[in-house]
């Protein structure tokens, strides 16, 4: 099997089908297995699937238990050389997968590769990025006005090195489940891809942006509807990122600035009510 791809899933009717045709269509040139996880949808999400004319292993879970334990189940049934980790609010642009394939199948040394998303208005998405520091938290934060508290999309045009790419599309090699290990079931959702390429690169793989692949990812983070629930998400993930991955100096000081400015930390027993990243 040349390529597995894992989609989690929850109340997601709205685009899961759109985002399989566009899997078949980019597919056809290579030998593929789908596996889907539902995260409890209470929509139609699981009927549609269902439905779907392509074989799909469906699994589904009792309760919403997170992106990140969701995607480790996908990962121990893969049998692909190459995994694809989608968003089911992504639609591939692109007419075929191998491109980027064959480019990491030429690049030994990287594990993980992103591709070009963008927004239903055609604009850039921020997919890429640098490891967050304390640093880089305090000027976000604290120094910069809120006008200009924005990500600047630089470097999108071409393929190179970077630290993370979103776990929205994430195309990795099913060595690094040996070599590295799972995702940590510990994020609910958010920073558990940013996490994780973290941990690759610490085994001496290389991330890589492959800008000639595109995708539309269409409801990022689902702000308009959940706007509040998000940030806690986030907020509570950044907050683990850094005590796993930071120094404890650099993990109080963040604590502290949070509950300063941002109010009491949501407590850790997460809702079930499931999140798009």
């Amino acid at each position: 099997m040349d390529l597995s791809i894992i989609i989690v899933t929850y109340n997601s009717e709205k685009y899961i089908l759109d985002c399989l045709n566009s899997v078949e269509r980019a597919t056809l040139d290579i030998q593929h297995e789908i596996f889907l996880i539902d995260n409890q949808s209470v929509d139609q999400t699981r009927t549609v699937i269902k439905k779907f004319r392509n074989s799909i292993v469906l699994l589904e879970n009792p309760k919403n238990v997170g992106f990140a334990k969701a995607v480790n189940m996908g990962l121990r049934k893969a049998s692909g050389k190459f995994i694809l980790l989608l968003n089911p609010d992504v639609i591939i642009q692109s007419d075929s997968l191998s491109p980027m394939i064959n480019f990491m199948k030429n690049h030994s040394k990287i594990g993980i590769c992103g591709c070009k998303l963008l927004h239903q208005d055609h604009s850039l998405q921020y997919s890429k990025g640098s490891f967050p520091t304390l640093f880089s938290m305090l000027l976000f934060r604290l120094v910069l006005p809120r006008r200009m508290r924005k990500y600047h999309l630089w470097g999108y045009e071409k393929i190179g090195r970077c630290d993370w790419v979103t776990g929205a599309f994430m195309l990795m090699r099913n060595r690094l489940i040996e070599e590295v290990g799972f995702f940590d079931e510990n994020y609910f959702v958010y920073y558990e891809d940013m996490d994780y390429c973290l941990q690759v690169k610490k085994k001496g793989w290389e991330v890589y942006y492959y800008s000639e692949i595109m995708a539309y990812h269409l409801n990022p983070h689902a702000i308009s509807t959940r706007y509040l629930q998000v940030e806690n998400e986030i907020r509570r993930s950044r907050l683990y990122f850094f005590r796993k991955n930071r120094s404890m100096v650099s993990y109080l000081i963040l604590l502290f600035l949070t509950r300063m400015i941002e109010g009491r930390i949501p407590s850790p027993q997460f809702s079930n009510d499931g999140l798009n990243r």
